[in-house]
Parts: C-alpha cells; structure tokens; sequence
C-alpha cells in the first residue's frame, strides 16, 4: 500500500456502477486523492451485463436499457456534455397487450413450450413523442364495428385520464406541493391517489400503472404503494421533454470515465471493515483474498441492503476494540446509518436479451419498440430460471432493439433481436443470448420519509444538502435510491456529485472540480468570501444602475478568475448556472449579441419605414406587414435588454417577444398566402392571440422556466411558417403560378431558408470565443441581412398585387 504524504487523502469507493464510477471520477480530478475503486464482478458494473451482436459482434446493447429524459435527468445531461457522450433521441413507441391462456393447450408442458400456447392481444397502441402523440385502432375478431367502438371509447378514456393526471402534476408542481412535506400529496400513496382524484380504473391499472412497473422495474403493488408526488413529479418535468440514450452506449461511458482512474481492482469483494490500527488512517478494508487497504473515506456505491451487511460487520469490529466514549458515539453513528438503510425496500429484476418474438403481441402491426405485457392469472408459466419469481405481478416489457438501434437493420440479416425485462412467461432457452438479474430499490412513504437522513431539502434555497447520516464517521452513501424521486440514473450523478463536492471536498478543505462550473466548491467558496466583504456602495455606478447585486458582481469575478486559469492551463472551461462564461463591458454581459440585436433591430424600423412610405393605404396587408416589422423591432429589443443584463424578466420578455415575432410570422403567411381578408383574417389573428396568450400564461405559472416546451413550440410554428413560404414560392414556379408574373418569389423561400439555416447554429455549443463570440452571438450576426431580403420580397409582392388589383378596377369600371 502506498504511504499517506501531508496532503493524500486515500478513498474508497465500493461498487461501480454509474453512481460509483461517477465518484470516482470527480474524485480523481484532485491529484492530492488516491481513489481505489472496487467490483467484485470481472468489469466495471454500468456495462457489466451489456452484450454484443451482429454477425460480427460490433453492436453494444446495453442491459438493462439505459434511456434518459431531458426535463428529469439534468445532472446526467450535464455529466454526458462533460464527457462529450452524445445523446441520440430514442423514438419510443409504445404498445399495451394482455396475455392469455390459449384454449388449444396441451395439459402438461414444460416452461418452455408455454409462450407457444398463448393468446397475446393488444388492447393500446401509442405512436409519437413522450408528450403528444396518437392512439392506433386495434384490429380483433369482434368485426369492425366493434373495433371501431372500442378504440373510440379507449382513446376517450386515456385522452382524459391523463390530461387530468398531467393538470394535476402540473398545477402541484406549479406550487411546490410536491416537495412540501407537510402537503397531503407527500403522503398519499399511488393507489390513494387514483382513488381522490377518481382516475378511472381502466386508465390506472391497465395503462398507468403497468407503464410505470416498467419505467422503475417493480412490481404492480410497489407501484401502488410508491409515493405519489415522485410519479407526479415525473411527469410535470417531463412534459414536452425527449428520451434519448448514450449515442455510442454505456460502454464509452464506462471507458471515459473509468480512464483516469489508477486503482481499479476488479473480482475483488471487501469483506470486512474495520477501525485502521494505524492513527494515519481511518479505515482498514479487507478482501476476500486478504488484502488490507488503508482509507480515510469510504463512499458506498451499492444497493442500501448490501452497504447495511457491511456496515454491521464494521459495527461490531468497533465494539470489539477499547471502549470509549468516542467509540460509543461512532457506533451510534454507525446504528443510524444501519436503521436507515433497512427502511429501502427492493424488487428483483431479471432482463433477457434473445429473438423469441412469441413473447410480442400476436399480431405484427401491434408491435412497437417498448411492448408491456400483462399476463393473465390463467396463465400457468411453469418452472424455469428464465422467469421473474412467482407472483409475477409485474409489466413484462419487451424492448425491440431493431426499432431503436439502426445498425442492427443494416448488420443483422433480419434477425429481430429483443430484451425482455422481467419476462413472466419463459423464453425458448435456444434463442437466449445473455441473462442477468439485478436488484431495483422501490420507493415507499417510509423510505422517502428516511432519504432526508441522506439527503434533505433546504428551504431557503430549495436544494438538496447531504443529510445527518452523511460522512460524519467517513462513511458516504450515493446510487439512485439515496436521491429523491424515482431510483434512475439521474440519482446516482447527482448524489455521486454531492458527496463529492459538497462532503468529502468540504468536510476535507480540498477542490475538487466538478462537469458543472457553479457547483465547484473553488466557486462556491469564492463567491460567499466576496459577497461577505463586498458592499452595494463598492460597486461601480454604472453597475449599479444595471441592477448588479453584489453577489451578482461576486460570481462574475470568480467565474472569471477560474476560466482565466483554465485557459492559460489549456483546461476544460465549464458553464455557471448554465451559461458560458462572457467577458462583460460596462456591465454588459454579451456585448457581441447586444450589437448584433441592435442591428437586427435597426434593420426592421428600417423597413418599417419603408412600407409605410412605398405601400398604399387601401392594400389590405399593409397593416400586417407593419404589424411584423413593430413585433420585430421589439423582440431584439428585448433580446438587447436581455442579453445586457440576464435576470428572470428579461429572460422571459425575450423569450415571450422572439415567440410573438414567429407567430407574427406565422399568421401573416397564412393571411398572404392564403388571401385571407376582412372577417377570416380577423378570426384567425384572434385564434393567435389567444394561443400566445395561453402559452406564456402557461410558461409564466411554473416555478422554473420550461424551456424544452418554448423551443418546441417556436420550433413548431416557425416550421409551419417556412414549409408554408417554401412550398409556396415553388409553386410559383409551375404552370398554377405562372414564373413570369412573380420571378422574385425565390425571396420569400430562400429567406426562411438562411433563417432556418441560421437557427442550426445554435447547435454548434461552445466556449465564447475570447470570452465574446459564441454560437447564439453568430445566429443573431447571420440574421441581419436576412430580414431585409424577405423585407424586399413583401414590398416587390405589394407592389404587383397593388399593379394588379388597379389594372383590375379600371377593367371593371371600362
């Protein structure tokens, strides 16, 4: 073992899964730390149980799936940006079906054979994205009429199920009921709350409750039993977010990150802890093979129940040494952290990766990339090790990997490859390609009551903070049953990144750098040293008349004094509060996007004039076309306010302006486009108003900002918006539009084009160049001469429709 220098700090981290890994990592950012990373399996646990297939093996799957949602999992978006892991959309659809005895089966046959003698009929088939999408009509042998029956009133009952369930997560997140304690909803469980808010039966246990089993892997009565404001909450952040999954698998993941790591000791199980006889030391870990390794922290990075074994091991190794107050006080400690522990109960699951597609819904056309099975009590499965254990009251979910991994369609020779997580009816045991069993942690009222000795919320700041029974003996507790809401991914980065830097960083005086830049404890330290010496007199006036605080002033400094240093050391710049460190002047924060709004913004009063001036009062889009040029000039007013001084109202006014401006848009398209004049175009300005005035109601309800529902909608509208020019100047191009009358139709195209194009830069995510150019500063750059050009096209399209209706009057009148 390696001797302890002044400044070495030697922890161990006891498992390695992602919460593990994730640890781990951090920690070995601090060269003063030596980590030692320990997996009694033969590798590193997140890709553990993952497999190739193909003909030549070179497609990762992972087991079990590893999909995330963008709304819920922040930590672990923040983690995979860090790594540089990119993120692929999933395109999950979904498809309910019921499994039933078949009347053709044969009396005794073994386990197997069972899945053959089946009914599977589907009874739900949902296709679109996580939010909004469509019911398909399933086809039976009841006759048209009777499916066309059904699927009206199954979609009628699901349509309003879950808009009711979703309101009511929406409007409790909305007012922080579901993080009050002290609120009913914090105490009610999943199956008390079907039954308040009367949610009707068939949409509960047919359709909700067995989606969730497979979301958090448990069974039909730990669903029921779970809290209900984690499911509620669930759903409130994710509204209008994306799944996706690691684009190149968990098993870059695992390879990033475990890269730094020295000590990694696999097939190594500690058996034993202890009290290190050795003062320098804390801690003395044994393994199965004997070896002792001396630690001054221990992070557990496994299941609550296997963390509990050992530490009653070490509880009694404790009371076999002197006995002394202080020992006393760590076996009480010690006692705590074990009486929590036992409250976590836990499901076990077993995932199946194989090509028995008699586990699927009978009919082909029902098959979609996620299908949840329940299977009837009248189904006898049988004896076998390739099924959840008895009473298998549990979703059977069978994923199709074709239909979410595209290489296995050009690679696989049409094998439909498939992995069933908990399967309650066998597979054929010859189309088996890998098992494995895990242990998933279920939520009860209990046990969420027992996290806040983990991990509770503060109040004042509605954060989390470690909680009582975190490392006051050296003893560190992180995985996704450690952290609110349901046991995900999520969980395990971000309790891996609050020990880290908040416990053993703090309880250490150490720095340890983490993926975010506003959580480094460097950072953290900084800005509550100048906010304590630095008074609002201090400031300059000209920031003062910016409103900065100084806090505000604080936190720009010290942001700027880390990045400076990781430029000079060639370093990763990180993000503060999500944004990229700028280069203020005068208080300004984004100078480079504040001159190029102003520009964008002189361009349309520009053109304002212009149409005021050239276009005659009796044409009947004159008031539109000055209408968009107003919405324009004050939308980049308010991107220049905003990007002057960024606080909650500016943000929001430029958001709520820039969304005005491309439904604006939007209508006045359809207005020209479409001829629509007098009553019609009234109607139909009426409809947008009414729609932008109940998306930013809905935006300015909630606590915190959606921002993934914003750009959809935007995203949404200004696509309407384009297709609607695009095909439009086109058409222009073809005998129904006769070229020769408007041959500068390719204007109006081309500019929602370069508009469009523009936007992709906000793709392109990186560090301001010299503190001042980024992405968005470019797109707002590409767009100055963008508005003229459609500008040009409104005023020459005037011009002839103007020729045009003249020459027609005075035919008229001749």
């Amino acid at each position: 073992m390696p001797t302890r220098t002044n400044k070495q700090l030697n922890v161990a981290v006891i498992g390695s899964g992602l919460a593990g890994l994730s640890a781990a990592y951090l920690l070995s950012q601090n060269n003063d730390i030596e980590v030692h990373l320990f997996e009694k399996n033969t590798s590193l646990g997140m890709d553990a149980a993952s497999i190739s297939i193909g003909p030549e093996k070179d497609i990762r799957i992972d087991v079990p799936m590893r999909s995330f949602m963008s709304g819920y999992y922040s930590h672990l978006s923040r983690l995979y940006e860090h790594l540089k892991i990119p993120a692929k959309k999933a395109k999950f659809s979904f498809g309910w079906y019921r499994i039933m005895q078949s009347k053709n089966k044969v009396k005794s046959i073994p386990a197997s054979e069972v899945a053959t003698y089946t009914d599977n009929n589907s009874y739900l088939v949902y296709s679109g994205s996580r939010t909004v999408g469509r019911l398909d009509m399933v086809t039976s042998s009841d006759g048209l009429l009777g499916d066309i029956g059904r699927f009206i009133w199954g979609s009628l009952i699901v349509a309003y199920s879950y808009v009711w369930i979703m309101l009511i997560s929406l409007w409790m997140h909305h007012k922080g009921h579901l993080k009050d304690h002290d609120h009913p909803i914090c105490n009610m469980t999943l199956g008390h709350f079907f039954k308040k808010y009367y949610v009707h039966p068939y949409f509960a246990h047919e359709i909700f409750v067995p989606l969730f089993a497979a979301v958090c892997t448990n069974s039909y009565q730990s669903m029921l039993n779970y809290p209900a404001s984690d499911i509620l909450e669930y759903m409130a952040m994710g509204l209008f977010q994306e799944s996706y999954i690691a684009g190149c698998g968990v098993q870059q993941v695992v390879k990033t990150m475990s890269a730094p790591l020295k000590n990694v000791h696999l097939e190594t199980q500690i058996t034993s802890i202890r009290p290190n006889p050795n003062p320098k030391y804390r801690f003395q870990l044994v393994d199965e093979h004997g070896t002792e390794y001396n630690v001054d922290h221990i992070i557990f990075a496994t299941q609550g129940n296997q963390a509990m074994s050992m530490l009653e091991g070490y509880s009694d190794a404790i009371q076999q040494t002197e006995s002394t107050f202080e020992n006393y006080k760590l076996i009480q400690i010690v006692q705590a952290q074990i009486d929590v522990l036992k409250t976590f109960e836990y499901d076990t699951a077993l995932v199946i990766n194989h090509t028995d597609t008699r586990l699927l819904p009978a009919n082909p056309n029902n098959w979609k990339a996620l299908n949840l099975a329940m299977v009837d009590k009248s189904v006898d499965p049988g004896q076998s090790e390739l099924i959840v254990p008895y009473p298998h009251d549990t979703t059977m979910t069978t994923h199709i990997l074709n239909m979410t991994h595209n290489a296995i369609n050009t690679k696989s020779n049409d094998a439909l490859y498939m992995q069933t997580t908990n399967p309650c009816i066998s597979v054929d045991p010859k189309k088996v390609l890998s098992v494995a069993w895990f242990e998933r942690a279920t939520v009860t009222l209990e046990s969420k009551k027992a996290l806040s000795q983990l991990f509770q919320l503060q109040k004042e700041t509605n954060e989390l903070i470690l909680g009582p029974c975190q490392g006051k003996n050296g003893i560190w507790f992180v995985g996704s049953y450690c952290w609110k809401g349901i046991p995900l991914l999520e969980g395990c980065v971000a309790s891996a990144e609050h020990v880290v830097a908040k416990g053993i960083a703090e309880a250490e005086h150490i720095q340890i750098p983490v993926p975010c830049g506003d959580r480094q404890p460097e950072y953290i330290a900084c800005v509550e040293h100048c906010t304590a010496t630095t008074a609002i007199t201090q400031l300059p006036l000209y920031l003062r008349l910016l409103r900065w605080t100084p806090r505000q002033d604080c936190s720009y400094h010290c942001m700027q004094k880390i990045t400076y240093r990781a430029m000079a050391e060639g370093s990763h710049i990180h993000q503060y509060h999500g944004k990229w460190p700028f280069q203020r002047v005068f208080g300004i924060q984004e100078p480079a996007s504040v001159i190029f709004s102003i520009l964008n913004g002189w361009m349309h009063l520009r053109y304002f004039k212009r149409i005021k001036q050239q276009v005659s009062d009796a044409y009947f889009l004159k008031p539109f076309y000055l209408g968009i040029a107003v919405v324009g000039m004050n939308a980049w007013l308010w991107s220049t306010v905003f990007h002057t001084r960024d606080t909650s109202i500016t943000e929001k006014l430029d958001y709520f302006s820039a969304g005005l401006y491309i439904l604006v848009g939007f209508c006045v398209a359809n207005l020209r486009i479409f001829y629509l004049r007098q009553t019609k175009a009234w109607v139909l300005s009426g409809v947008c108003l009414m729609a932008y005035l109940a998306h930013i109601t809905y935006l300015s309800s909630l606590d915190r900002f959606d921002y993934g529902y914003n750009m959809l909608a935007c995203i949404i509208v200004g696509s309407l918006q384009t297709h609607l020019w695009l095909f439009w100047s086109v058409a222009q191009y073809t005998p129904w539009g006769k070229r020769e009358r408007r041959p500068f139709a390719w204007m109006a195209g081309i500019s929602v084009i370069l508009v469009s194009c523009a936007m992709a830069l906000e793709v392109f995510d990186f560090p301001p160049y010299q503190q001042v150019l980024d992405a968005h500063s470019l797109w707002h750059a590409a767009t100055i001469p963008l508005a003229p050009l459609f500008y040009r096209f409104l005023l020459r399209d005037t011009e002839l429709e103007t020729s045009v209706s003249k020459f027609a009057k005075e035919k008229r009148s001749s």
